[in-house]
């Protein structure tokens, strides 16, 4: 499995924001930076307390859940706490219905039903 590394604006506010959409986050870790490793299904990421811009506004990622209409329900009703976070779609690509989701910090999630 790649576990990739995400940079965060703000490392606790991002981590608030993944758990509220349903990733689970294990314990800070201290290091160079500080980093958090959150799980959601068959997804894994690593945030970490670093922040570029061009890195972060130049990120995507592609993540699959089991239910993308409850998926996308959750977003709705938790957008508001969060608002540099945006979604649109749900659209078929052709190859599915995703949905296109902003994070806290600028970075692209395609997210797909499995």
């Amino acid at each position: 499995m790649t576990v990739p590394f995400i940079p965060t604006k703000d490392f606790e506010k991002t981590i608030e924001f993944y758990k509220a959409i349903g990733f689970q986050a294990e314990e800070v870790q201290l290091g160079e930076t500080r980093t958090c490793y959150i799980l959601y299904e068959d997804n894994a990421l690593i945030l970490q307390e670093y922040y570029v811009k061009d890195w972060a506004e130049n990120t995507m990622l592609t993540i699959h859940v089991s239910d993308l209409e409850a998926f996308i329900n959750n977003l709705q009703d938790i957008l508001n706490e969060y608002p540099d976070a945006k979604f649109n779609g749900p659209k078929d690509f052709g190859w599915g219905d995703q949905i296109h989701l902003l994070d806290t910090t600028g970075v692209l999630i395609h997210v797909f039903q499995k």
